[in-house]
């Protein structure tokens, strides 16, 4: 089983985890229990600012990020500017994003040129099936060991 990470400052820094990024607590907690069933570490946060704080914070904490998975529209900061910054600090791509909203076809699509320049390695339209977000997590994951 994976587990879910509690940010505090004296956090245990775990390899290999995905970072869930949403407003929505309920879409939060339906994606953290689902992806911890198959045996994810998780960090959950509501606040894209709170994210890239704590992503950016360190330079070993960003490179043992395996997955972001992040909201499209947030209050402060939308996931493509929070997208942005994360390149900005991982200039490789190595860390994988999938990118959600139930706004794909009117925001994103005017916005496509600079998804494009993002490396954003899914797209995902909202309402999500969890089969299909699984399925989509463990393709971009299939490189790291599930945690025991």
């Amino acid at each position: 089983m994976g587990e879910r990470i509690i940010l505090t400052n004296n956090i245990e820094r775990k390899q290999n985890y995905i970072l869930l990024i949403d407003d929505d607590s309920d879409i939060l907690n339906l994606f953290c229990d689902c992806l911890q069933a198959v045996g994810y570490n998780i960090v959950v946060l509501d606040n894209p600012r709170e994210a890239l704080n704590y992503l950016t914070k360190d330079e070993n904490i960003i490179t043992s990020c395996s997955l972001v998975i992040t909201d499209y529209r947030m209050p402060q900061m939308s996931g493509i500017d929070f997208i942005e910054k994360i390149r900005e600090k991982d200039t490789y791509c190595k860390v994988k994003i999938i990118l959600t909203s139930a706004f794909i076809k009117s925001d994103l699509i005017l916005n496509s040129t600079k998804i494009n320049s993002l490396s954003i390695d899914k797209i995902i339209e909202k309402p999500i099936c969890i089969e299909t977000l699984k399925n989509e997590v463990q393709k971009l994951m299939s490189h790291i060991p599930l945690s025991k």
